[in-house]
């Protein structure tokens, strides 16, 4: 024979099972929330990483069309445009004589004139710079790493004599009238994305 429960037990088992409905409750939302926060974060941190992947290549980009758009013909050194490869992908080599003051011809001096080749090497795109175009040594020769987990770089080359373009230059003949470049980026896990830029050339 059972013993009757009392009013007062009843009572407490019911305010434990509400006790524990409310900390399943509470886990949920909790639960929901901090993954909501998690992946807030996640995308803030990869926009922050792509306004800075984006700032790196506008960087880049902005820093050779100055360079190109003051370019100028150098009997010892003319414009070489050369269509490379690595792994795969393109790896072209540019080399052009350009105004370090950014003036144009009419402010420049001879001594003002560098020598620049923008090529790739393995994930790197990579700026080496001869500020003395006559000197026998190699002590003037700078190498700046302008950008990592590059999987392409690409130059094409436009004649405007002959209205065409071209995947190479060669050093005979006249400079380029413009040049097409492509820079190709690819992160751990991601699909690459590649950023374009035409640029007219010369100081004329």
């Amino acid at each position: 024979m059972s013993l009757p429960v009392s009013r007062s037990s009843a009572e407490a088992g019911f305010t434990l099972v509400e006790a524990l409905l409310a900390i399943a409750m509470l886990a949920t939302m909790g639960a929901i929330v901090f993954g909501s926060l998690v992946t807030t974060t996640r995308v803030v941190e990869a926009g922050r990483a792509a306004a800075t992947k984006e700032q790196t290549v506008r960087r880049v980009l902005r820093l050779m069309a100055e360079e190109l758009s003051i370019g100028v013909q150098e009997p010892i050194y003319p414009w070489t445009g050369m269509n490379g490869t690595q792994d795969g992908q393109p790896a072209d080599t540019l080399a052009f004589v350009t105004l370090s003051d950014g003036l144009g011809a009419q402010g420049a001096q001879e001594s003002d004139r560098l020598r620049v080749i923008y090529t790739r090497e393995g994930d790197r795109l990579i700026r080496f710079v001869r500020r003395n175009l006559y000197g026998l040594t190699d002590e003037s020769l700078e190498q700046i790493d302008l950008a990592n987990k590059v999987t392409g770089f690409n130059v094409r080359y436009y004649s405007g004599q002959s209205r065409v373009w071209a995947d190479e230059w060669t050093a005979n003949g006249p400079m380029p009238t413009a040049v097409l470049v492509e820079v190709t980026f690819q992160e751990a896990g991601a699909e690459p994305y590649t950023i374009r830029e035409w640029i007219t050339v010369g100081v004329s």
